[in-house]
């Protein structure tokens, strides 16, 4: 079932929030599709490079054999070499993924407007942001940090309380009964409260 403008308005939500649900919900699609795109591209470029090496080892072995005569132990270790990089970069792809995944959550619950967090993820700088056992180290404090360097994109919101009725006069004698009153009573009562 597809989320929709209409289906969200039938559940009685306000067509600003139902912008906000619908923007975070496109975010989260598309972040999927493209991780999915890189897992899929990722996936044949390692497959590639794992048959690679395995064909390589296999003429390393008869180079062996022969006295290496046409450089394959020197072609052998350059495709490893290159495979090991790749593995590495795939990785360093994934963690800078998730760091910002993290840091991301960590502006949500920070109070940051949902609206400005694409403006300040692009600023950024978590080149000192460290992530272990799938958590920011030092969150409180980064947290903090966040709370006073963009304050001016965290929203604030004050209540105010209703208005109180009018109290009777303090140390006052009680107000009489205005109902039973003739108008000439209430005139002159009203005339004394002065």
């Amino acid at each position: 079932m597809a989320l929709t403008r209409k289906m969200l308005r039938a559940m009685g939500i306000e067509d600003e929030k139902a912008d906000e649900i619908i923007e975070a919900h496109a975010e989260t699609v598309d972040a999927l599709k493209q991780k999915a795109a890189d897992a899929g591209r990722g996936g044949e470029e390692a497959e590639t490079l794992r048959k690679q090496v395995e064909q390589l080892k296999a003429e390393l072995a008869k180079a062996q054999e022969a006295g290496d005569p046409d450089g394959i132990k020197a072609k052998y270790e350059e495709e490893r070499k290159a495979f090991e990089d790749y593995k590495a970069q795939v990785a360093a792809k994934d963690a800078d993924r998730t760091k910002r995944t993290l840091y991301r959550r960590l502006l949500a619950d920070a109070g940051v407007d949902p609206r400005r967090m694409d403006s300040i993820m692009r600023v950024a700088d978590l080149s000192k942001v460290t992530v272990k056992d799938g958590a920011i180290e030092g969150a409180e404090e980064l947290e903090k940090g966040i709370k006073e360097d963009w304050a001016d994109f965290i929203p604030t919101t004050s209540t105010q309380g209703a208005k109180p009725a009018t109290p009777p006069k303090a140390g006052g004698e009680p107000q009489p009964d205005l109902s039973k009153m003739t108008a000439a009573e209430y005139i002159n009562w009203k005339h004394s409260q002065k």
